[in-house]
């Protein structure tokens, strides 16, 4: 029965820990969806992208959630009319290749 609580509570546990993984990640891409340029000074923040793995738990023989190495949106850069914007090209848009 100990057991059993255990193996519970490392599932529930993981779970959890993959969750709130996520939502930090989501949240950071949200916030930074609308910035133009980059901590490298050219190209804009691009969103991470999270995924999962199961994994087993030698301890209790459960099958846990784990986080992969987190990754990077590799889509192309959203380009938007924009005139007035700083960092706009001279047709009016908003593109982070510009310089």
């Amino acid at each position: 029965m100990t057991m059993d609580l255990q193996k519970s509570m490392a599932v529930s546990a993981s779970g959890m820990k993959a969750q709130s993984a996520r939502l930090k990640i989501v949240a950071e891409s949200l916030a930074n969806a609308d910035t133009v340029m980059g901590a490298d000074g050219f190209d804009p923040y691009r969103r991470k992208v999270i995924t999962f793995k199961n994994a087993m738990d030698r301890a209790t023989g459960a099958t846990l959630v784990k986080v992969n190495p987190m990754s990077y949106d590799q889509s192309d850069f959203r380009i938007e009319y924009n005139p007035t914007h700083p960092k706009s090209d001279p047709d009016g848009y908003v593109n982070p290749n510009y310089s």
